[in-house]
């Protein structure tokens, strides 16, 4: 079981100490070399190549279903999804 606040997701803002601190932190840059791994095999000489790059689908705009009773919008519904061949 987790349990979790509803504030878990908001980032904290840095303090202006903790930004010049940042400011001034190195910034380590490592090579193939650093990592142990063959040049030939990383970066332009990967065997890996991208054939295509696809973008995913538009999102489609939902509905929103109001009915009187729960058992007239669930009709409702099971209405819809049977006309758009999902039941």
């Amino acid at each position: 079981v987790v349990s979790v606040v509803k504030e878990i997701n908001e980032p904290r803002l840095p303090s202006l100490k903790g930004k010049m601190a940042a400011k001034k932190a190195p910034i380590t840059k490592w090579g193939a070399a650093d990592l142990g791994v063959d040049p030939a095999l990383v970066g332009k000489n990967s065997p890996s190549k991208i054939t295509a790059a696809l973008n995913p689908p538009p999102r489609q705009k939902g509905e929103i279903i109001v009915g009187e009773t729960p058992e007239e919008i669930a009709d409702t519904l099971i209405k819809k999804l049977r006309e758009n061949q999902i039941l």
